[in-house]
Formats: structure tokens, C-alpha cells, sequence
């Protein structure tokens, strides 16, 4: 927020008791005193509260002081550190309350902010004219000792005000330090030297108070657990945070890229010039004394327009303000202009990288991992300024934290109770008790998979050589959201994702990749590596090792390579990133977890160099012994059944001699309703039909409307990007071989999570697996269900099993599993159709 000072100095009444009232004007959707929300700076507020934005707070969020000051004093202290020079250009606004002109005398220090001797010290004598006088001049510091990020040493400048013909004076003092950042040669550059930024984004607000943290160490503990992980730099998303986390990112050595309230969200309105500009001033007078800021953010995610027209034009009032920053315009580049940033002191927007919010669909496939590791948007390198994913809200645990700090009324706690009594619903309709002990241990499950995603993904992107910073969605989760990547909302950390992210981010790393995660045994898995080096190895040959080792520490692989740091003396720096290996292995071990495994045998100590894999031996998949009916038209199924020794024979239509196993695969049989009538006849005298692909129940963007039910509900989508839904699976004979009971496992499990569940049916005779999402708002469904049919059963899947048969053994173990556990079903002989049942079947809409 944008601080403010009032002289009540005229208006005070001595001896008495004196009150300030200050209206504080919190604007809604509808117009007050002609401020209207989405026409002010905003940021993420909305109204209602709901998950993904901000509650419309209002108010005065920061420290309210009383001060009682000399008629001259200092006002403003701008402070302009030179580390080529040791300068220190210094502007005091220096203002004369009273009503004639004085004499005084200002007084200039520069002296190590923890204490010690002076370094420099001035003396200037100024008439000082009733109102403000703008003094300048140099404090030198011989030597000046640099703000690094592991040495974020920190000046003291301080400025006394002095009046002729009194003993009082005024004293103002601030921190700076001594840096210089900037994109140059093609990275970002603290003091000269390149540095990848490794950075998540936060807006500090905190449950029960916003801005006003119920335990104020919460926000300290936000900053402590980045530099911890390997952090340097925060990104202040949609508004400045508290001062105190600025100043504690001075001392730590926490880089701050520091946006303003209007950044994001605005809509265009007569006032747009004057408040965005408003905006951006106070964003830059309050905070342009710090080292930590290394950027100022104009823009997020602005589409070309009027607002993104005010963004463009406000840089040169942010270099009349401080020259010495570099200033982002649009993250994200929404406007697709290809302009990004303005180095310190330059006059235009220039479009050296590419700023990017490449947020990726979970689980994380082979393509996706390939996006990441070769993105080079329009030929160049890039700023990954947003993206990541996120995790399930523990709602049961963040309603009993609500309750216990005493805040049960508050917006978001409502929204939070509300999320848990649908989640309730679901646990007792689907009977999930017998799956997980209680709800808090099936959501602890739900945030254990993050880490290792997290990883992941960061795995990918330190692989890519156009990357030169990377930003996280983002550190802690806000009160309805399930963003953060490392806390929940009240800073309990994540499991596993300090060292996930603290290995993530090591500046020397390997990054390897297997593809298949899933092989058959006997076939090939490509295996590479990469190390990511941050000119932390100087140019040299270094011996490393590299192994696969499966179960009971067999060793499928092993090789030794020597991995060659070029000598760049003269030449172009090398990226971060440089391939060290590829290779195509074939895996001939038995079923299991498998590791390939790198670690350097000299001279060099990386992180990362482990990554898992699963091999299968087709020789243990489970035999399916009864005859499978294919109905529709998939031919490829057909081929797939034959080559794997599952007889098989087409539907035919009239009355069967017996209950049979029914396979539907990609397309359903021609005749749409016909063909689903007579269908659902052979499953109501007995049989049992697997449905393998959800969408031969379309018709047009209809997605239900030939399910075999009256109720037919809906196949919805589900969240699969940053905010995301979580896929469980009872103990049942569909998973017999298979891990389950439990949260699916993001590796193990890869190719098969989709993004759409049944929803809205009556309750089915069997659940098995479903889909439930807490990251943003509510949403849940089955993706494996079994009803009934009259005297016969049908199995629902939306998981994608049919894709990946043949080339994933988990897909070809379910299927398996299904056709076995339909069987059970077609022992007997069928039986006649009800007598009402034609009349069920036009209810269904047949």
C-alpha cells in the first residue's frame, strides 16, 4: 500500500483530549463516491469471496505512527549507491513547516547499518523557503564492500535537519547497498556475474488478518524457508509486501521483484491514468532505497488494450523516479508484443527474453516434460515468470486451524467450511472409511505427491538451455487456494518439498529422464542426462558414473563417461544446461522399481542424479480365460486382444445363449440409440459390459447421452493444471497387482489419469476409483464405477486405459483386471428381460 502522512499540526488542541478520525473507503462492485472495484488497483479482490481471488479487504495494512517532529525536517531520503565508484548520490527533501523562511543546516552520514565508524560525513548550509526544499549532494565510501546474495552487506545513510536559533533537529535514516542488476549478454547479471533467478511469488497475506498476520513471525518464517530452499529472489505478486519482509529480504540476501497493486485486473475507466500512476509512484518512493528490489513490475497477464497502453507509457515516470532498477513490463507477455523489461536507465521497452507463464497439464508426460526441457519461445531465451503446481487444501485441518485461532466468520473460513462439508458428503456417499483412516490421512496423501512433481518439473526446466529465471506459483497457499509450493495457509510445511526444492534448485545438478517410466520388459527405455551448471565447474574433463539399479540392488546398466566443461575464454558463455548423455537401453530385469542413478567420481559433487522408473514382465500379466465380445467399432482392440491371447468375437444382436464379458472400445456401434438398446438388453439378462472410452456415450458436446441410466448426470471436467483435482483407488480386484488403496502415485500411475469424471449418476453398485479436487473450489467424480443393469453389471472408466494399451503395462493390468472381475459376473445363464423393461429403456432415452 501506498504510505501517507497528515499534519494535524494546525489542528491540534493542547490540554485536551484530541481525536482522528480517518474514513476508510473500501470500494464494491457498485460505485462509492465514484470509486467502483474493478476500476481501482485491485489486484486479485473479488467480490464474492471465492477460491482464486482475494477477499475485498479495506483498510490501513501497515504500522500507524504518532510522530511529533520539528517544524523542519526531513521528509524523503532517496538514496542512489554507484559500486564502480563507491558514490553515494543522496536527495533529501527537506520541508519547513512554518511560515517564514529559516536558516538550517543539513548534515549527511554514511556509516555500515550493523554499526562501526563513520565513512563519509557532509555539511550543507540552505535557506530553507516555508514548504519543501529539495537538498543534494555525495556521501564516498572508499572500497564499498557489495550486497551479494551471500554477503548482503547493508550502509546506513542518515540526514539530519538542523534550524538556525533552536537546539532541536530531525533525523532520517535509511539502509542501501551496493549492487547493480540487469539482463545483459543474454542473462540476468547480479554485479556482473550471470545468475539464474530461482524465485516464487507471494503476497504475504495471512489467515484471519490478511495483511495483519494473527502470529506476525508467519511472514518472517515465509522468507527464511526461501533462502533455505535455495531461493534468491521473491516475485511480490499484485501489490507490494509488508515493509518489515523488505527489510528482511536486505539482510538476508533475498532479491525482490516487487509489483504494484495495479498490476493486474484493472479495467479501463476516466480515473485510469491518474490511479494506475498513483499506483506505480507509491509502489517505487516507498521501496527505492532497498538493495534486495532488483525489479519493479508494471504489468501481469494484460492483454493489449487501454490498461496495457498506461503500463507501456509509465516507464519513463518510473526512471524519473529511480533510474537505477530494472522494470518489467507485462509478465507473462499477454500482449504478445515480445517486449519485456528496461534495463536500469534505459529509455525503452526492450525484448531480449521472452516472459512466460508456461503452466503444464499434471501428471507431467513425456510430451510435457519435453515442452519444458526445449522451450524457446519466438528462437529465444526466456523468464518463466509464473508456473508450477499446486496441491489439494487439507480442508478438514484448515477448518479446525480457523476454529482455533477463533475466526469461524470470516469470508474465507466460511468458504473453507463449505469445500469440507462437500468433501464429507463425498466421503460418506462413496464410503471412502474403508480406504483411508480419517480425512486427514486421505489429504496428506493428496500433498505428499507435490514434491516430487514439483521436482519434476523443475528437473525439466534446469535441463533447458534457453531458461534464464524461474518463478514458482507460488510460496505459501492463500486461504482458499491450494497454490504454494512450500507452506500450507498457516505455514505448516509440505512434506518432502524442502529438500524436493532444495535439490531443485542446487546451482550444480544433474537432470536426468527416462522414457518409458513404464517398461516391458525386454524393451527399450531411453535414458539422458544433463547437467545443469551454474559456473559452479570451471572448464575440465570430470569422470561420473551412471547406473541403473533395479530390485534387490541389481545393476542393468552401468557406464562410465567423462563429462567435458569447455573452455570459454574468449568465446560466447555457455547455457546453464549441457547434455551429457543419451542413450537407448534395453531393460532386462525382472518387475519392479528401477533407479538410474548419476553422481560425478571426481572433482565435482551435483545434486539431483536419481530419477525412477517401473519395469513390468509381460510373462506376470494375470490371463484372461473367458471369451470377450467386442462391440463397436475399434479394430485396433481387436488386434490388441488377438495378439495377446484374450479370444474375442464381434456383438450380435437378438437374444444370447449366454451372459457374456462385453468390451466397448474407441467408437460406439453404428445406429447410436438402436445400437445402445440392444446393448443395454444383453446387460440386463446378465452380461457385463466395460466401457473402456467415456466418450462413445457423446452425441455432439452432449457427453451422457447414451449411458445406460435414467439418471445420466454428467461427465465433467476436472482441474489438471497448477490448481488440480487428486485420483484415488479403493482395494478392489480392477487394482489386484497394482498399488491402491491410496492416493495414485504420480509416477507409477503417469499415462493413466484423465481429465473428466462421472458425476451426478445414482449412486453405482461398486465404487472404485474417483477424482476429487480442493486446490480451487470443489469438484469430484468416479472414474471407475460399477452399476447395475437389471440382472447384469457395467463398468464406467474415465482413466485412460484404452490409449495406452500395448505400450503401458499398468493400462494393460486394469483392463486385464476388469475383464477377470467382469467374468465372475457371466458364470450363470441369462434370464428373460423384465416385463417393463422397453419402457426403461425409453426413459433412458434409447
Amino acid at each position: 500500500g501506498e504510505p501517507f502522512v497528515l499534519d494535524v499540526t494546525e489542528t491540534i488542541k493542547p490540554q485536551t483530549v484530541n481525536r482522528l478520525a480517518v474514513r476508510v473507503l473500501n470500494p464494491t462492485n457498485e460505485p462509492i463516491d465514484g470509486f467502483r472495484l474493478p476500476e481501482t488497483t485491485m489486484w486479485a479482490k473479488g467480490i464474492p469471496c471465492q477460491p482464486g481471488l482475494a477477499l475485498n479487504y479495506g483498510g490501513i495494512i501497515d504500522d500507524v505512527e504518532l510522530l511529533v517532529a520539528p517544524a523542519v525536517r526531513i521528509e524523503d531520503l532517496f538514496v542512489r549507491p554507484d559500486p564502480k565508484t563507491g558514490r553515494i548520490r543522496v536527495q533529501a527533501n527537506v520541508r519547513n513547516a512554518g511560515k517564514e523562511p529559516v536558516k538550517g543546516r543539513i548534515a549527511l552520514i554514511v556509516s555500515p547499518a550493523t554499526g562501526g565508524e563513520t565513512y563519509n560525513a557532509v555539511e550543507l548550509d540552505r535557506e530553507l523557503p516555508p514548504g519543501d526544499t529539495l537538498v543534494e549532494s555525495e556521501l564516498t565510501v572508499p572500497q564499498p564492500r557489495l550486497w551479494q546474495l551471500n554477503d548482503p552487506y547493508l550502509y546506513r545513510i542518515t540526514a539530519r535537519a538542523f534550524a538556525e536559533s533552536t537546539t532541536s533537529f530531525d533525523e532520517q535514516s535509511t539502509r542501501c547497498g551496493f549492487r547493480d542488476f540487469r539482463f545483459e549478454n543474454g542473462y540476468f547479471r547480479l554485479n556482473g556475474k550471470r545468475i539464474l533467478l530461482k524465485s516464487s511469488q507471494t503476497d504475504a497475506r495471512a489467515p484471519g488478518g490478511i495483511f495483519v498476520a494473527h502470529d506476525p513471525d508467519l511472514l518472517r518464517r515465509d522468507l527464511i524457508n526461501c533462502k533455505a530452499t535455495g531461493h534468491n529472489m521473491i516475485r511480490a505478486f499484485g501489490g507490494q509486501i509488508p515493509r518489515y519482509q523488505i527489510e528482511m529480504c536486505d539482510e538476508i540476501g533475498l532479491m525482490v521483484y516487487q509489483e504494484h497493486a495495479g498490476a493486474w485486473r484493472m479495467e479501463p475507466s476516466p480515473k485510469l491514468a491518474e490511479r494506475f500512476n498513483r499506483s506505480v509512484g507509491a509502489m517505487v518512493r516507498r521501496d527505492r532505497n532497498h538493495a534486495c528490489i532488483v525489479m519493479w513490475g508494471i504489468l501481469n497477464e494484460t492483454p493489449l488494450g487501454a490498461v496495457y497502453d498506461q503500463g507501456v507509457a509509465a516507464l519513463p515516470l518510473v526512471h524519473a523516479l529511480d533510474d537505477t532498477r530494472m522494470v518489467m513490463l507485462n509478465s507473462g507477455c499477454f500482449d504478445n508484443s515480445g517486449k519485456a523489461f528496461a534495463n536500469p536507465g534505459v529509455a525503452q521497452w526492450q525484448s531480449e527474453f521472452y516472459d512466460i507463464h508456461p503452466y503444464q497439464p499434471v501428471p507431467h508426460r513425456a510430451a510435457i516434460i519435453n515442452t519444458l526441457r526445449t522451450l524457446a519461445p519466438q528462437g529465444k531465451r526466456f523468464f518463466h515468470s509464473e508456473g508450477g503446481v499446486g496441491s489439494a487444501l487439507n480442508v478438514p485441518r484448515l477448518a479446525r486451524q480457523f476454529e482455533q485461532i477463533g475466526e469461524t466468520s470470516l469470508e474465507d473460513a466460511v468458504v473453507c467450511r463449505r469445500l469440507l462439508d462437500q468433501f464429507t458428503a463425498d466421503w460418506e456417499r462413496w464410503k471412502m472409511a474403508d480406504t483411508f483412516a480419517n480425512p486427514d490421512d486421505y489429504f496428506r496423501q493428496c500433498i505428499a505427491w507435490m514434491a516430487p512433481v514439483r521436482k519434476l518439473e523443475a528437473n525439466a526446466l534446469r535441463a533447458n538451455p534457453n531458461l534464464v529465471g524461474y518463478n514458482i506459483t507460488g510460496l505459501v497457499d492463500p486461504s482458499t487456494t491450494g497454490e504454494g509450493l512450500l507452506a500450507t495457509t498457516f505455514r505448516e510445511l509440505k512434506p518432502g518439498v524442502v529438500d524436493a526444492m532444495f535439490d531443485a534448485f542446487a546451482p550444480l545438478r544433474w537432470c536426468l529422464f527416462v522414457e518409458p517410466v513404464q517398461v516391458y520388459r525386454g524393451r527399450k527405455a531411453k535414458l539422458e542426462a544433463v547437467i545443469a551448471n551454474e559456473d559452479v565447474l570451471p572448464p575440465g574433463k570430470y569422470p561420473a558414473r551412471l547406473q541403473i539399479v533395479g530390485p534387490r540392488n541389481l545393476i542393468a546398466f552401468d557406464r562410465t563417461i567423462t563429462v567435458t566443461i569447455p573452455d570459454r575464454s574468449g568465446k560466447s558463455e555457455p547455457p546453464f544446461a549441457l547434455p551429457v548423455f543419451a542413450e537407448e537401453v534395453v531393460i532386462d530385469g525382472p518387475s519392479g522399481k528401477y533407479r538410474f542413478l548419476a553422481t560425478f567420481l571426481k572433482g565435482a559433487a551435483a545434486a539431483g542424479g536419481d530419477v525412477e522408473f517401473y519395469v513390468t514382465d509381460p510373462a506376470e500379466m494375470p490371463n484372461v480365460e473367458t471369451e470377450v465380445v467386442l462391440w463397436g467399432d475399434d479394430p485396433e482392440l481387436a488386434t490388441w486382444l488377438k495378439n495377446n491371447n484374450i479370444k474375442s468375437r464381434a456383438f450380435t444382436s437378438g437374444q444370447q445363449a449366454a451372459r457374456e464379458v462385453i468390451l466397448v472400445g474407441y467408437r460406439p456401434a453404428p445406429g447410436d440409440g438402436k445400437a445402445f438398446a440392444e446393448l443395454a438388453r444383453h446387460i440386463a439378462r446378465g452380461s457385463h459390459a466395460v466401457f473402456l472410452y467415456p466418450e462413445v456415450f457423446m452425441q455432439g458436446d452432449k457427453r451422457t447421452v447414451w449411458l445406460p441410466l435414467v439418471k445420466k448426470g454428467n461427465r465433467i471436467d476436472v482441474p489438471i493444471w497448477l490448481y488440480h483435482k487428486d485420483d484415488w483407488a479403493k482395494n478392489h480386484p480392477i487394482f489386484d497387482g497394482l498399488p491402491a488403496g491410496s492416493v495414485l502415485d504420480h509416477t507409477f500411475y503417469r499415462e493413466i489419469p484423465g481429465g473428466s469424471a462421472f458425476s451426478g449418476q445414482d449412486d453405482p453398485a461398486e465404487v472404485v476409483a474417483g477424482t476429487i479436487n480442493t486446490s480451487l473450489g470443489y469438484s469430484s467424480g468416479l472414474t471407475i464405477a460399477i452399476h447395475n443393469l437389471g440382472a447384469g453389471r457395467f463398468t464406467l472408466n474415465t482413466l485412460h486405459l484404452r490409449q495406452n494399451l500395448g505400450s503401458d503395462p499398468v493400462a494393460e493390468r486394469i483392463v486385464r483386471n476388469m475383464l477377470r472381475y467382469a467374468a465372475r459376473d457371466v458364470e450363470k445363464p441369462p434370464v428373460d428381460l423384465p416385463a417393463d423393461f422397453e419402457s426403461q429403456l425409453k426413459a433412458m432415452g434409447y
